[in-house]
């Protein structure tokens, strides 16, 4: 946790989601908040270590000291495997004062670390969530994206608001392989602990063989991470099927408008179509992860191409890799989930 200088009572303006609950420390039981504005929500990539804020500033309130309150409408759930757009879809939905979407917020991924260590942290589920489930504006709702490493925590935010409803953006094999190729040598550096994260996750590690424990390069590693993250879908999809929808990144890119409508539609969110247009014509535009780059479909497909034809070699190899030791270990509905359980 980053440590705070300050010590305070609780903040009588706690209600105000604006004193936002910057970094948790779960042992101690311990948040720090700091005051964000709109500005701030809207063009940080992600709500984690990376703000721009003055950290040492944060004032450390006991989560013990903080009422329980469920006066704010259930969050909506933006949960998503890696490298699929979903910082993309967030600022799509990201349209005050209809609705913000919190992107990576790190408490969550705080949480998710202790559970991943063996931690329990029932305990500050449902006070985490009531945080971020305040609304930044009057009659306005609240979307929230956890990082992809914490889905070992959607069942838990799930149960801890159950009339929420969710939607899992997730990706084909093809397409999360190219992703990975473009992706820099650092983050292609943390596939490992990635997979092994998702494996611990779930059960699905039980039913692989042992050959598909050593992959053979980081390609193949990243496949194996698709699949083990695939399963963890298929598990919230089998536990939350009505409340729980699956998109594709294919079908996102493919008719971005209308699937956009689409998901906030399935997440009851209400912003007048023609806004949700335009907002998502600027979104569309621009690089979702650096937002000064002007970006679009059509450089996104040169990119795509661009790999499959420089990389041809080690694709086929990593498909086959995989179609061989991993592939035949994944439940069929977490491999290619059937249509039930999209997006309508």
């Amino acid at each position: 946790m980053v440590e705070s200088s300050a010590r305070a009572p609780l903040p009588a303006d706690l209600v105000d989601a604006r004193r936002f609950p910057v970094d948790l420390q779960v042992e101690g039981g311990r948040y720090a908040f700091l005051w964000l504005d709109d500005a701030v929500l809207a063009e940080s990539t992600f709500l984690d270590t990376r703000l721009d804020i003055r950290w040492p500033d944060a004032v450390a309130v006991e989560a013990a000291a903080i009422p329980a309150s469920r006066s704010a409408p259930a969050p909506a759930w933006l949960f998503h495997t890696s490298f699929c757009g979903s910082t993309l879809l967030a600022r799509a939905l990201h349209l005050p004062p209809h609705q913000v979407c919190l992107k990576e917020p790190l408490v969550l991924r705080r949480l998710s670390d202790a559970r991943d260590a063996g931690v329990s942290v029932a305990a500050l589920v449902e006070t985490t969530v009531q945080l971020l489930a305040r609304p930044w504006h009057a009659g306005g709702r609240v979307v929230v994206k956890p990082t992809h490493a914490a889905l070992n925590m959607a069942a838990s935010l799930m149960d801890a608001t159950p009339s929420s409803r969710a939607i899992v953006l997730t990706s084909s094999l093809e397409d999360f392989l190219v992703s990975n190729l473009k992706k820099t040598p650092e983050s292609q550096a943390r596939i490992p602990e990635l997979t092994e994260r998702a494996m611990r996750a779930g059960r699905f590690h039980a039913r692989l063989p042992a050959a598909a424990m050593q992959p053979p390069d980081i390609l193949c590693a990243a496949g194996l991470q698709w699949a083990a993250q695939r399963e963890l879908v298929g598990d919230l999809a089998d536990t939350f099927g009505d409340r729980l929808r699956i998109l594709d990144m294919a079908a996102l890119l493919g008719r971005f408008e209308d699937t956009v409508a689409r998901c906030a539609a399935w997440l009851q969110l209400s912003v007048p179509r023609d806004a949700l247009d335009r907002h998502c014509q600027a979104v569309l535009a621009r690089n979702a992860k650096a937002v000064e780059t002007p970006y679009g479909p059509g450089r996104r497909q040169q990119e795509a191409e661009f790999v499959n034809n420089h990389y041809a070699a080690a694709l086929d190899h990593a498909k086959a890799w995989l179609a061989e030791h991993v592939i035949p270990a994944m439940r069929p509905a977490a491999c290619a989930p059937p249509a039930s359980w999209y997006l309508p």
